[in-house]
């Protein structure tokens, strides 16, 4: 049974062009992102974390994992240079659990634990698609809010993925924007994966999205031409068998 979670989707990926994935570029790291230290541990991996609070802790996951990796503390965006980093606490635990760039400090930020003046770099000042190599590495961002400004930042870079994964909000509304975005960097969608409900409704998806060239290079990519237009029905899934009568409870009710 295939389901839409990241790991499976990234397994399937590699299993069909394994030589598409040689360096992970995760924006967003936080402390660790388990799915991406879970398929590719033999990976290097370079971590993006402006945020100092996370630092000690993303080290030593990735050293006790025996995991390659680089940690880059600078925050990425579309400018070179400061702006200012808002750590929020969003679950009243007054540990950091999001972080906001700000081109100026908002001193009443709700949920607001501290505000840091942090470097800012463009990812393409950083890297570039020739040092990585064409069309060998992932790059994934979750950093809430600021990734359009990232892409832009980074263009020569993200257009040289293999493959974007990209969390986009129904509340905010950036589903078909963060989609369409990158599809005019040349990419299209490949899975929708780890959807996250909040009282019971739909909140978080993380978009999966293969770039054009890779795509065109295996067929295996394009399931409808590897099977010439014919349907094969074992390869077929349609919803979630069992998991379609599972009862579903009052979201609002009490824990």
């Amino acid at each position: 049974m295939r389901y839409p979670t990241l790991q499976q989707s990234l397994r399937i990926n590699r299993e069909i062009a394994p030589q598409a994935v040689e360096q992970v570029i995760d924006i967003g790291a936080q402390r660790k992102t388990d799915f991406l230290m879970d398929v590719y541990p033999d990976k290097h991996h370079h971590l993006f974390e402006p945020v100092s609070t996370y630092h000690p802790d993303l080290e030593k996951n990735y050293r006790d994992a025996g995991i390659s990796y680089t940690l880059h503390k600078q925050a990425l965006s579309n400018v070179d240079g400061m702006l200012y980093l808002h750590n929020t606490s969003v679950d009243g635990s007054g540990r950091v659990t999001h972080s906001h760039i700000k081109p100026e400090r908002e001193d009443d930020l709700d949920f607001l634990v501290n505000i840091e003046e942090i470097e800012t770099r463009r990812l393409d000042s950083i890297m570039s698609r020739e040092g990585l190599g064409d069309l060998s590495y992932l790059i994934k961002l979750d950093v809430d809010g600021v990734e359009e400004q990232i892409i832009e930042g980074g263009q020569d870079v993200i257009g040289g993925a293999s493959f974007i994964i990209i969390e986009a909000s129904i509340g905010r509304q950036d589903l078909c924007s963060r989609a369409a975005l990158l599809e005019k960097c040349g990419f299209r969608m490949f899975d929708i994966c780890d959807n996250a409900y909040y009282f019971g409704q739909l909140a978080l998806v993380d978009l999966v999205m293969i770039n054009n060239r890779l795509r065109n290079q295996e067929i295996k990519f394009k399931p409808w031409q590897y099977t010439e237009g014919k349907v094969v029905w074992s390869k077929w899934q349609h919803g979630f068998g069992d998991h379609v009568n599972e009862p579903v409870t009052d979201p609002f009710a009490e824990d």
